[in-house]
């Protein structure tokens, strides 16, 4: 008897604990907030309205969800119905009320008394009772079924506590957010039904100007890794933990080779004027006055027939030549020949045989700059077409340079005369070139080009803009990819005042990473924007390291009784249900703002400092890092010289064979008519001939007798003249192009809050950029739009929520009406047409009822593309029915107008088919763009029941092609 009473004592032990587990999820659910028996969550619906303002961070931040709360009320409905069916009923059912689960732990187990249930003593087989047995067989049994139901029991345990997480998570989302904000997102989080979670965005279209892959992300958050629970103190924890990698497009890279004839000049200006002062007569005949002398000629000729002599021509010029004002020359014949051009003893002696009173005199107008080198000493023709080598240019002063930078170019030919008044004889003029030109007429055509080119005021003209010539073109792209993989470590708490109503906030949320920027076509890594991305992630390491008290406290605390068996802990609070759900919607809502008007594309690491939150206000500062998108379009230009050319004469107009001499006609004067004084030299000769008969003829002259002055005939002479110089290079120019996106790691102060219906959000932050002149597959950003190396932007966002709940006769809500104006500013100290200043205001307006619903969102934006920016008016309009359709337009008019209409209709659950038109379509050459041109398709949706994210696929045509796209998120 006493055998069997302890076999029924251990036979209910033993099943005791898989009895009140069965109870225990009977009589419990996890959520975050308290539900009466009638179920009632009124009001819930405008606050979340009010949050999905600020859900969609791209370009939907008016849009108002409503089936998160519709499908919220039906789930919360479908989890309480099974208590309302149990025997034992609950009043109220909170998280931290649900029975304890200590008052069901399952304690080890008494050892049986001395004999009990031990088999008996064989006496014909040897002892082992010294064997090491601590248990007997019976003993065993129960401890090894006693295990697996505490093991059944925690994994039931661990169900509740997904169950609460995953209800929060669908509740509020943005408190929960276990990810970055890139990956997948925080209302797709169902930790209790599924660990993966996919986004992507392909796209396939029948052009080049688009990639396939834009983004593709994958997350993993193992259930055991997930967390919740409400602590002695009044605190709810929550705890998520996964891992993350995805490929997300960078941009494209364009490579272009060219290979060109081009063509270089630079032209000279020469220019040089030539005047010939008179002869001072004056001077010449001492006090006579020339104004005063007349000069007759006379000629006389006589031609007779052949054979008949001509007699000798006397000329009676009627003058009296025995007047004794008349006097007879004796007939004496100077050298004249010497003050005479075209003479060997005058222009050909440069003037030497005169005395230095009566040499021409020359007005030389400008400066000479000597060409001769040129010529190279004659062995160059001074005619278009002749090569001239480059040392020969270079010793005239010419310098081409470096003919693809242009550094180098220059002229450096040295002045040789200034221009003046000066004596034509060689010891008196300092150019011997163009004293050459302006009085020597029997010089060579080299000797002529020669002087020439050192006798004119040569001007350079300088380089002019190349001629190019195409020879071959060769072009190829090639798209970047960003890979990256993080882990994503999310630590808060939530701790509601005893006695006042509030709450406050802390968390810590760290995904420390690696990022590569890779090009898949080459299988080429950018190490620099590798680690510029890297560095944003790295980042987040830093606060995976923060250890704040408070929160690791708590979370050991929570692990503690979890593994102890406990359950959730009453809240202790003057708070009702009701404020508490105020509380955790505003804060919520606050948080999404927050991430909103984030300026980080993707966070390594947040850390917000205790923060408190109260039904009617909410404040939070957040630190955050993580990387910065900045759209960049920079160029590189590279160019080789393949075959350098000759320079040759291109373009000749010289009056090199024209120019000069200036013409001078010797006369004799005697010298006793002039006040010449002599010179210091003097000489005579006297000729005696004697014939047979003894005759003698005398001939005598003197030096001092007549003088010769050159007497003007050509006195101007003016050289205006051009020369061109040409070489044809062939070259190659690659251009190396990079359209897209960096990455760039970023230090952020963010503030968010609300009071009352206005909310608002405002952040600061700086980033910075290890090579501002480089990019995936750019090395020199030598063309392209310069990017700084440090830069800040600021963002802020305002909105102001009112909502009007409209009542029937039964004071039943019939219909709802949101009215939110809104205003975003984002700015940065590097604004640029790919990055701009921008201003967004708009006023969003909802209504809904039972049957249907409809919103509409007038706005104007203003955009600082270049110096005086552009306005935009932007309309989006939207219409429901309970019936599933739905209609969607949006307008932007701006320097050109875009439109799109969308209309959808609900085929089965979960499921909408619908069409589209728009007059554009979306090409992408690493950095998205809009073009012209009607595009139509059909459209498939998905939509997740518990919450408000889509997986969407397009199929259409149009101006653009083909196009099909799938755009959305999935978890399994």
């Amino acid at each position: 008897m006493k055998i069997t009473i302890h076999i029924r004592i251990i036979l209910a032990w033993l099943i005791l604990p898989t009895i009140l587990t069965k109870f225990i999820l009977d009589e419990s659910f996890a959520i975050a907030l308290e539900i009466d028996n009638q179920n009632s969550i009124s009001l819930i619906v405008n606050s979340d309205n009010n949050l999905q303002i600020a859900s969609n961070r791209e370009s939907k931040l008016y849009e108002v969800e409503k089936s998160q709360s519709q499908a919220l009320l039906k789930q919360t409905l479908k989890n309480a119905k099974p208590n309302s069916q149990q025997t034992k009923q609950l009043p109220k059912l909170i998280i931290a009320e649900v029975i304890p689960i200590e008052d069901f732990k399952v304690q080890p187990p008494k050892p049986p008394e001395q004999g009990e249930d031990e088999p008996e003593a064989d006496t014909t087989q040897p002892s082992k009772l010294n064997e090491n047995r601590p248990y007997t067989q019976t003993q065993e049994i129960l401890i090894q079924k006693l295990r697996q139901a505490k093991k059944q029991q925690q994994d039931k345990q661990k169900e509740i506590v997904l169950n609460a997480l995953t209800f929060s998570a669908n509740k509020y989302s943005w408190i929960v957010n276990p990810t970055d904000n890139i990956t997948f997102n925080a209302q797709l989080f169902k930790p209790n039904e599924n660990e993966n979670y996919i986004d992507t965005n392909i796209s396939v279209r029948d052009s080049q100007d688009s990639q396939i892959i834009d983004k593709f992300t994958y997350a993993n958050f193992p259930k055991n890794d997930q967390f919740y629970w409400v602590t002695s103190n009044n605190r709810l924890v929550f705890e998520t933990k996964g891992s993350q990698a995805g490929i997300l497009y960078q941009g494209r890279q364009t490579d272009t080779y060219i290979t060109q004839n081009v063509t270089s000049s630079q032209a000279f200006w020469g220019l040089q004027t030539l005047v010939s002062l008179p002869p001072d007569f004056e001077a010449l005949n001492g006090e006579a006055n020339n104004n005063e002398l007349s000069l007759i000629s006379v000629a006389g000729q006589v031609i007779n027939p052949e054979g008949v002599p001509a007699g000798r021509v006397v000329i009676n010029s009627g003058v009296d030549l025995q007047s004794a004002n008349v006097t007879v020359l004796e007939n004496r014949t100077p050298i004249i020949g010497s003050g005479s051009t075209y003479s060997p003893d005058g222009g050909g002696a440069l003037f030497q045989a005169l005395d230095a009173s009566n040499t021409p005199q020359i007005i030389q107008g400008f400066p000479t700059i000597d060409l001769k080198p040129l010529l190279d000493e004659g062995n160059i023709r001074l005619q278009e077409g002749e090569i001239i080598p480059n040392n020969v240019l270079e010793a005239a002063g010419i310098f081409w340079g470096d003919i693809i930078t242009g550094k180098g170019f220059g002229f450096s030919a040295p002045v040789t005369s200034a221009p003046g008044i000066k004596v034509a004889q060689r010891s008196k003029f300092d150019n011997f070139d163009l004293l050459n030109i302006a009085v020597n007429p029997f010089l060579s055509p080299t000797e002529r080009d020669l002087h020439y080119l050192n006798s004119l005021f040569w001007v350079s003209f300088g380089k002019r803009t190349p001629i190019s010539e195409t020879l071959s073109e060769e072009q190829d792209s090639s798209n970047w990819y960003r890979f990256y993989v993080s882990y994503p470590h999310n630590r808060s708490i939530l701790q509601y005042d005893t006695i006042k109503i509030s709450a406050t906030y802390s968390n810590i949320f760290a995904a420390p990473g690696l990022s590569i920027t890779a090009n898949l076509s080459n299988t080429e890594i950018d190490a620099k924007q590798t680690i510029n991305s890297t560095l944003g992630m790295a980042l987040g390491g830093i606060f995976e390291a923060i250890q704040i008290e408070q929160i690791d406290q708590s979370l050991v605390q929570a692990r503690q009784e979890f593994e102890n068996g406990e359950g959730f802990s009453p809240l202790k609070t003057t708070a009702t249900p009701f404020q508490r759900r105020q509380i955790n919607q505003r804060l919520n809502r606050t948080l999404a703002y927050a991430n909103s008007a984030s300026g980080l594309a993707q966070v390594s690491g947040t850390f917000t400092l205790p923060s408190k939150i109260n039904p009617n206000e909410s404040n939070i500062l957040q630190v955050r890092t993580g990387n910065h998108r900045r759209a960049v379009q920079f160029l590189e230009r590279d160019i080789e010289l393949l075959d350098p050319g000759d320079t040759y004469f291109s373009n000749l107009s010289l009056s090199n064979e024209k120019f000069g001499p200036l013409t001078f006609a010797g006369i004799a004067v005697p010298l006793d008519n002039t006040s010449i004084s002599p010179i210091n030299e003097a000489s005579a000769a006297q000729i005696i001939l004697t014939d047979s008969q003894g005759r003698q003829f005398i001939q005598s002259f003197s030096s001092n007798d007549n003088t010769v002055v050159p007497l003007n005939v050509r006195t101007f002479d003016l050289a205006f003249d051009y020369m061109e110089f040409t070489r044809v290079d062939k070259i190659g120019t690659s251009f190396k192009g990079f359209s897209g996106e960096l990455l760039l790691p970023t230090i952020e102060l963010l503030t968010a809050g609300s009071s009352g219906d206005f909310n608002y959000s405002a952040n600061l932050g700086t980033w910075f950029n290890i090579d501002a002149n480089s990019a995936p597959g750019v090395a020199n950003n030598n063309l392209g739009l310069e990017e700084p190396t440090v830069g800040i932007y600021t963002n802020v966002l305002l909105n102001y929520i009112k909502t009007y709940v409209q009542f029937d006769s039964a004071k039943k809500p019939v219909a709802i009406d949101n009215h939110v104006p809104f205003l975003k500013i984002t700015w940065n100290s590097a604004s640029s047409r790919n990055n701009p200043f921008t201003t967004f205001l708009s006023y969003f307006f909802e209504h809904q009822e039972k049957k249907f619903g409809y919103s509409l969102a007038p706005g104007i934006a203003f955009v600082q593309d270049n110096s005086n920016g552009e306005l935009l008016v932007l309309f989006n309009g939207q219409f429901s029915t309970s019936s599933g359709l739905n209609l969607k337009t949006s307008f932007e008019i701006g320097k050109e107008t875009f439109f799109e209409i969308q209309g959808l209709h609900k085929i089965v659950t979960n499921f909408s088919l619908g069409t589209y038109i728009k007059n554009y379509s979306v090409g992408n050459r690493g950095l998205s763009n809009r073009v012209s041109g009607f595009n139509y398709g059909g459209i498939l949706k998905y939509n997740f029941p518990d919450n408000n994210v889509f997986i969407e696929t397009r199929i259409g045509t149009g101006d653009s092609g083909f196009e099909l796209q799938l755009q959305g998120g999935y978890r399994f």
